[in-house]
């Protein structure tokens, strides 16, 4: 009786275990969840200035292409 009393004991203690590990786990992954929801965030706030960016890009690519065309016209 002894040695059965002994090994519930033990699997007490592996459950504690067991069971601090787990919280620990959960507040990782709660960290981890905060982190992602906050670079979602960000990312929607950068979306508007990369398309801003893209925008201004595709401007100046037709704002060269008409500065080499006036260019060409002239000669040396």
């Amino acid at each position: 009786m002894g040695s059965v009393t002994q090994y519930i004991g033990d699997i007490d203690g592996m459950n504690e275990s067991v069971a601090a590990a787990t919280e620990e786990q959960t507040a990782v992954v709660e960290a981890i969840n905060v982190e992602i929801t906050e670079i979602n965030a960000l990312n929607l706030d950068v979306m508007p200035n990369l398309e801003s960016t893209l925008k201004a890009c595709s401007d100046l690519e037709a704002q060269t292409a008409i500065l080499n065309r006036l260019v060409s016209g002239f000669r040396i």
